[in-house]
C-alpha cells in the first residue's frame, strides 16, 4: 500500500471523526513534500461513537480498511492483519488505537521487529481511574514496542514517563482540532451573533456516567434559583442516560430551561457553540475533552472540572473560564452566575479563549510528528517549547 519513492508516515485510528481528518490534513500539509502521509481508518463506525462517516482527506491519502463496518464487529486478528499489511513499509507509524487492545499490542511489536518506528498517540493520564501497580508494570512492558509518544499535555506526559518512557521522547500536542474549519462552520451560519443576553450554556458529549451530567443539572438548578435573568442550558448529544437525565431535570423543576438536541454532526456543533455563552464540561473522568478545543476556536469561555485533561493547557482559571471540582454543584452554580451577570467579564474571557485557541489546533500534532521525523525542524521545536511554557510549572 506504500508508494515507492518517498518515505511514508501513517496515522491510524479505529474510526475517523472530523478532527481525525483535521489531524491527517495538518500532517499532510506540513510533510507532504517530504513524505507520503497515510490516514488509516480501521472501520467506518463503532459501538462507542455515533460520528457520521468521514469524508476525503486533503494533502494525505485516506485508507479505510473495513468500509461500512463497525470496528467492534471486526475480530482483532483481522484488524491486526489488515493494518500490518498496509503500514509495514512505512518509516513511521503513529498509532491512535488504545494501546491495551490486542490488535494494537500485536501491531506495535510486529512493526518494531520489522524496523518501523512506532509512535503512541495517547490522552491517558494517571488520574483517569484507580491504578494497580502490577497492571501498570505489565502495561509498561506492553508499551515496549513504541519508540516515542505524542500525548495531550502535562498530566499525560507525566503518566507516560511513569510508564517507562524515561529515555524515549514524550511530546505534547496530540489532542488537536482544525481551528480554521470550526471557525468556518461556526461563523458562516452566524453572521449576526446573538445578543449576549440570549446566549445559553452548552454541554456537548455523550450521555454517560463519566460526563457527570447529574451534577451539571444540580449546579444548573442552584444557579437558576439565584439568577434574576437565567440562561438556558443546552445538552447536545445522546447516550444511555438520556431518559434518566430528562427525569432528573423534571424532578429539579428545570425541565423548561433545559433543551436536549440529540446527536449533532460536527458542523452543527460548531454553530451551536458559536451562539453559546460558555461551554460546560464538568466530567468526573475525562482524558481530554476535545469540545474545549472547539469552544476556544470560537472564542468561548469554558467551565471545566479538574478531571478534564484539556484544562492543563487550554483553560486558565479566572482568565478564560473557571476550573471547579467535579462534584461541587455549588461551585458550578457560582461560576455560571459570574459569567452570566457581567458582560465585560465574559468578553475578557472570550478574548482570552481566542488567544489560546492555537494551543488546541491540529498543527500542534504536526509539530510533534515533524520533530520526530526531522529533528532539525527548528520552527516545530520552537512551537513545542512555547506549548510547554503554557503548562502549569509542575507539569512542564
Amino acid at each position: 500500500m506504500v508508494t515507492a519513492g518517498q518515505p511514508a508516515i501513517a496515522l491510524i485510528w479505529a474510526q475517523f471523526a472530523a478532527y481525525h481528518v483535521d489531524r491527517c490534513e495538518a500532517v499532510g500539509r506540513r510533510l507532504g513534500s517530504r513524505a507520503e502521509v497515510l490516514g488509516v481508518e480501521v472501520a467506518t463506525t463503532s459501538d462507542t461513537y455515533a460520528w457520521e462517516p468521514s469524508g476525503a482527506i486533503a494533502a494525505a491519502r485516506k485508507i479505510t480498511l473495513f468500509p461500512g463496518k463497525s470496528y467492534d464487529a471486526v475480530p482483532a486478528w483481522q484488524r491486526f492483519r489488515a493494518m500490518f499489511r498496509v503500514v509495514r513499509g512505512c518509516r513511521m507509524v503513529c498509532l491512535g488505537i488504545g494501546y491495551g487492545s490486542a490488535d494494537a499490542i500485536l501491531l506495535s511489536w510486529a512493526l518494531r521487529l520489522s524496523g518501523v518506528r512506532v509512535i503512541a498517540l495517547s490522552e491517558s493520564k494517571f488520574d483517569d481511574k484507580p491504578r494497580n501497580v502490577w497492571f501498570e508494570a505489565a502495561k509498561s512492558l506492553v508499551l515496549g514496542g513504541y519508540s516515542a509518544a505524542i500525548v495531550g499535555a502535562g498530566r499525560h506526559r507525566a503518566y507516560f514517563r511513569f510508564l517507562g518512557f524515561r529515555n524515549r521522547p514524550v511530546l505534547v500536542g496530540y489532542d488537536g482540532v482544525g481551528v480554521e474549519r470550526i471557525r468556518r462552520e461556526g461563523l458562516a451560519a452566524n453572521r449576526e451573533s446573538p445578543a449576549w443576553e440570549e446566549r445559553p450554556y452548552v454541554f456537548v458529549g455523550r450521555f454517560v456516567d463519566k460526563k457527570n451530567l447529574f451534577t451539571l443539572l444540580d449546579g444548573y438548578a442552584a444557579y437558576l434559583h439565584e439568577a434574576s435573568d437565567p440562561r438556558d442550558l443546552v445538552l447536545a448529544g445522546s447516550g444511555p442516560l438520556e431518559k434518566a437525565l430528562r427525569e432528573h431535570a423534571g424532578a429539579l423543576g428545570v425541565a423548561g430551561k433545559v433543551r436536549f438536541t440529540g446527536f449533532l454532526p460536527a458542523a452543527a456543533v460548531s454553530r451551536l457553540l458559536a451562539d453559546a455563552l460558555a461551554l460546560v464540561l464538568v466530567s468526573s473522568e475525562e482524558q481530554w475533552g476535545l469540545v474545549i478545543n472547539e469552544a476556544l476556536s470560537l472564542g468561548l469561555p469554558v467551565i471545566a472540572s479538574t478531571a478534564v485533561g484539556a484544562r492543563d493547557v487550554l483553560v486558565r482559571n479566572l482568565v478564560n473560564g473557571f476550573v471547579i471540582e467535579p462534584q461541587s454543584a455549588e461551585s458550578l452554580a457560582e461560576a455560571m452566575r459570574l459569567l452570566a451577570s457581567d458582560e465585560a467579564r465574559w468578553r475578557r474571557m472570550s478574548a482570552a479563549s481566542d488567544e489560546r485557541a492555537w494551543l488546541g489546533d491540529a498543527d500542534r500534532l504536526a509539530d510533534a510528528i515533524e520533530f520526530l521525523f526531522d529533528p532539525p525542524a527548528t520552527e516545530a521545536a520552537a512551537r513545542i517549547g512555547a506549548y510547554i511554557e503554557q503548562l502549569e510549572p509542575l507539569d512542564q
